[in-house]
């Protein structure tokens, strides 16, 4: 590769990623794009991960309004946050299609799972750093954030999730707010911005060595682990899927 790296069009994205189908895998949960060094010197296409591409604070207000916006459009929480991120980043990530986290809404194509907005926004976070592990760090700390804050952050009406799945943020504000969940609209569209937000502000303290993790696991959860360690996995709090665990 040059010293000076092309970087594409969307158009141009799109017809060389056709061309080298054999070198390039568009990960189906949307959590990177790899280009063998070889081909993407061959095509054009810079070469995966993108990490030399982030070199300078992004604009967390920005990326908080895109989130917003974009979901307000109708994409959804997780395309929503994904390309508040993309278009922020500028090249070459906003030449991945936004589309790709289409399915994320609702927790996955409405399954409630884990929150299209955290998806999104994690997707990003793979994206730029691949397998680095200051992404994995990154994330896990969204997803802790995400589990303990009360959000959205500017709503009036706010609720705690507990975990990171929409099913629960989404329980857990109707009881907040005393409003149905098929009025969630603005709710959401302020949350994913706030997701976005939140991994933008991560990512500019890793850029700039400041970043400290804070998320732990509770000692309760902790213990509870300790005894099921062989029959369970994950990091979420027990109690509040398994709160009469222990009664019956």
């Amino acid at each position: 590769m040059s010293e000076e790296k092309k970087l594409l069009t969307r158009r141009e994205f799109l017809v060389n990623a056709g061309g080298v189908a054999a070198g390039v895998a568009l990960a189906s949960a949307g959590l990177g794009l790899f280009v063998p060094k070889a081909e993407a010197e061959a095509s054009g296409l810079p070469a995966y991960p993108w990490l030399e591409y982030f070199n300078k604070p992004l604009d967390v207000e920005k990326v908080r309004q895109l989130g917003k916006d974009y979901y307000s459009q109708g994409v959804g929480c997780a395309e929503g946050a994904f390309k508040a991120l993309l278009d922020v980043l500028g090249e070459p990530f906003n030449q991945v299609p936004g589309e790709l986290l289409y399915f994320g809404r609702g927790g996955g194509v409405g399954w409630a799972t884990l929150c299209g907005a955290v998806n999104g926004a994690a997707a990003v976070v793979s994206l730029v750093y691949g397998r680095n592990p200051a992404g994995t760090a990154i994330i896990n700390e969204l997803f802790g954030w995400y589990s303990e804050t009360a959000l959205p952050l500017w709503d009036e009406a706010k609720s705690v999730a507990g975990n990171p799945l929409c099913h629960s943020s989404i329980s857990n504000w109707v009881k907040a707010s005393g409003k149905k969940s098929s009025e969630r609209g603005p709710r959401c569209a302020q949350l994913t911005g706030d997701v976005a937000a939140q991994a933008a502000l991560y990512m500019n303290q890793t850029l700039a060595g400041t970043f400290v993790p804070a998320y732990k696991m509770s000692a309760e959860s902790e213990s509870c682990l300790s005894c099921h360690k062989d029959d369970t996995i994950g990091k979420m709090e027990c109690k509040p899927c398994h709160e009469d665990a222990h009664k019956r």
